[in-house]
């Protein structure tokens, strides 16, 4: 597995976790929020951009701005938004590797993850759904001067 560099115009932002929490807790408060590390933090291969979360109290009426944040931001690889118990965000092929790999999640990263320069990709379209979830965002003053 090739590793795309790190600097230069190639460069990730580390603190996209952070960002994307605190942009999500500005529509409402979070009980639950997963992020992966940009980078495997051992080998410094990158991994696959998603997001997960659950809010506090029930907020469907939030369902609409995520569903075009997925549909519409993106630029290099298709992502759908699913609204469940736990909402995500994740690429569609994620989504087409954990069917194929009888649902395991875990499973599906490793294989989508060999292809490096799909996460790279995938990293990209993430800062693009990232700008546009916090441009959306219905309590700005929550972002604490944040941009994605």
């Amino acid at each position: 597995m090739t590793t795309p560099p790190t600097s230069g115009p190639e460069r990730l932002r580390a603190d996209r976790g952070l960002r994307a929490k605190t942009i999500l807790n500005s529509y409402a408060p979070l009980f639950w929020f997963r992020h992966p590390l940009e980078r495997h933090p051992r080998f410094g291969y990158l991994q696959i951009a998603h997001l997960g979360w659950r809010f506090a109290e029930p907020h469907d009426e939030f369902m609409p701005i995520f569903e075009a944040a997925a549909r519409d931001a993106p630029r290099h690889v298709d992502w759908e938004f699913k609204g469940m118990r736990n909402w995500l965000i994740l690429p569609t092929r994620l989504t087409e590797e954990k069917r194929r790999n009888g649902d395991n999640f875990i499973h599906a990263q490793a294989t989508v993850r060999e292809d490096q320069e799909y996460c790279l990709a995938a990293a990209r379209d993430m800062e693009l759904i990232l700008r546009r979830l916090a441009a959306a965002s219905p309590n700005p003053g929550l972002l604490g001067g944040v941009t994605a």
